[in-house]
């Protein structure tokens, strides 16, 4: 019995691809990254493999009681706080007030599983491209992408799903896509990082949906915003606060570089599939230890290899180590080359002639 219910884990774990997508957006420049995710190796079995010593992480379960609450809170009596919250910032009209629930009963919602979600999300695309009159809101619109970007299958959860009259059209729809987290929304004074991610996972969302409705071979008759929103929390509530017009031009086409990329690597090891467990095949191991790795701020809360890294980038001598901003006003110069340079050494090249440059600047105040 215990067998069978791994068995079923195993399987659920492969299919639904939404945290491999999530681990990916965290930091999208780690090729280590990558390959955990496109082949469903847990980072943590990576992890403990170079450092037996390696804590094991784990997401608060209160942090995961939270957010499943906030987000159940959201839809429940045919999603009546979201659509009010969205009436109330203009993000839909009032008459645009319909609801449909995609959740599968796995998450809380009313579908048997991730195939009849899909089904049901494919039909709606369809039918909204053929003078559909739904307007309104979709809570976990469910996409199977069309190519190899994850193995066995890349299947994608949207949080979100807005529905509304194409204002630059006489008729039809336009879809834009919606992140919810419950970190609460503090105007300037929310966390750039945390918003970044946000906007990076909504990027996906447009890239994926493009690909959808292209293989659906709806590209040129259903709009799709490339504006999307978030859904955070008043400070101190679960109450909804939503941010409208996120820009997501440049994050979606972050993605389409990404899905590339991801579809190299499922092409290039297309049998290397793990099951996604804290127990792993050493072959699969060891192709995320031979890939290329890249610390940034945000591996520090999401990859257990985050320490080893981090030692990493210490011998390398590179500016990560001091923050994501420090290593881009870097551009690529070493610490111990920027100690040379600043003691006096003479420039190589324009990269250090700017750095120089940039350090003599009085907004910087160096001199």
């Amino acid at each position: 019995m215990n067998m069978e219910k791994g068995k079923k884990s195993v399987a659920r774990s492969r299919r639904d691809t939404r945290r491999r997508f999530e681990q990916w957006v965290q930091n999208p420049a780690c090729g280590a990254n990558l390959v955990s995710a496109v082949h469903n190796v847990k980072m943590g079995a990576v992890a403990r493999r170079e450092n037996p010593l390696a804590p094991k992480e784990g997401q608060s379960v209160f942090a995961l009681a939270r957010g499943n609450n906030f987000e159940a809170s959201l839809v429940r009596d045919g999603a009546k706080v979201l659509l009010a919250s969205m009436h109330k910032v203009g993000l839909l009209k009032k008459t645009e007030k319909s609801f449909l629930d995609f959740r599968t009963s796995a998450n809380g919602g009313p579908l048997a599983d991730l195939d009849e979600a899909i089904k049901k999300s494919e039909k709606l695309l369809v039918s909204l491209a053929d003078a559909s009159t739904f307007r309104g809101v979709i809570s976990s619109l469910t996409l199977r992408i069309p190519k190899g970007v994850m193995l066995p299958e890349a299947t994608l959860i949207i949080d979100v799903v807005c529905v509304k009259d194409n204002p630059e059209e006489d008729a039809g729809a336009i879809i834009s896509v919606g992140e919810v987290k419950t970190y609460p929304d503090r105007g300037g004074y929310t966390s750039k990082s945390d918003l970044a991610k946000a906007r990076a996972q909504m990027g996906l969302y447009v890239h994926a949906l493009e690909l959808v409705l292209e293989k659906l071979g709806l590209g040129t008759s259903l709009a799709l915003s490339n504006e999307g929103f978030l859904i955070l929390t008043y400070p101190g509530s679960n109450q909804p606060r939503i941010r409208m017009g996120e820009d997501l031009r440049f994050q979606a086409e972050r993605a389409k570089r990404g899905f590339e990329l991801m579809g190299e690597s499922a092409e290039r090891m297309p049998d290397i599939i793990g099951a996604g467990e804290d127990e792993e095949d050493l072959d699969m191991i060891n192709e995320v230890l031979k890939a290329p790795v890249a610390f940034s701020d945000a591996c520090l809360s999401f990859c257990e290899r985050s320490e080893a890294c981090f030692n990493r980038a210490m011998t390398d001598g590179s500016g990560a180590v001091l923050g994501d901003e420090v290593e881009r006003f870097l551009g690529g110069l070493s610490l111990s080359r920027v100690d040379e340079l600043l003691d006096g050494a003479k420039t190589k090249n324009s990269a250090e002639r700017d750095f120089l440059s940039q350090m003599k600047s009085p907004i910087v105040g160096f001199s």
